[in-house]
């Protein structure tokens, strides 16, 4: 006689086992998910809050730049201002002193032989009409004039040109008690008048025997008030 075992319940108590394992599998598995997701969106929140400190402070960096430069500009501005109302004054101090010096280096300039009838200026060019007793006294006043210029130490005439490369030239001073000769640099030296041109130089006749005769003349040339 053979003896039979009934295994269904055991096969329904395993499957019912098999399943259990599995919720918990899945269960864990959902557990995990959900706190990879939650400690992904908190690292990616943190970075995001981390992000929007550093715009705040490059926008307030930006800010305080914005701020600066502003005054920098500001500043610029004024100095701008204060440098035309310099340039104003240096103006309006030059053009009271320049005709004076002007007219000095221009007395200075003149030879014993000869004398002006006028003297008209206009924007910085001039017209002088005069007489001399011969065309040379003409030409030395033509060179007279040529050589006048303003240096740092005063006025003077100059002796010699600048000439090789330290571009020096040699000026007789005239503020000084005995007349000095020094060396100035090209570029401190300043002449009162240039494009010297004799426009007219005509001998006037005379009627009676030995009477002396003169050389009327016409110079144009212009004036520097910017000494």
């Amino acid at each position: 006689m053979m003896i039979r075992i009934n295994l269904l319940p055991v096969r329904a108590v395993k499957k019912r086992e098999m399943g259990r394992q599995i919720l918990a599998i899945y269960a864990v598995a959902l557990l995990l998910a959900v706190g990879g997701n939650y400690f992904w969106f908190k690292n990616r929140n943190d970075e995001l809050d981390r992000a929007k400190q550093g715009i705040a402070q490059t926008r307030a960096k930006i800010a305080e730049l914005e701020k600066v430069i502003g005054e920098v500009t500001n500043i610029n501005a004024r100095k701008k201002e204060v440098e035309g109302k310099l340039a104003v004054l240096d103006s309006l101090r030059k053009g009271r002193s320049g005709p004076v010096r002007m007219l000095d280096a221009l007395s200075s300039a003149m030879p014993k032989k000869v004398w002006l009838k006028d003297f008209v200026e206009s924007s910085n060019k001039v017209t002088i009409n005069g007489s001399a007793v011969s065309h040379d006294e003409v030409a030395e006043l033509m060179r007279g004039l040529g050589g006048m210029v303003w240096t740092p130490k005063g006025m003077g005439r100059l002796v010699d040109q600048a000439r090789g490369a330290a571009k020096t030239s040699r000026v007789e001073l005239f503020n000084t008690e005995t007349a000095s000769v020094e060396e100035f640099s090209a570029s401190d030296i300043k002449p009162f008048f240039g494009n010297i041109e004799l426009t007219n130089a005509v001998q006037s006749k005379t009627t009676q025997a030995g009477a002396p005769t003169f050389v009327d003349f016409k110079l144009t040339l212009t004036a520097n008030y910017a000494i």
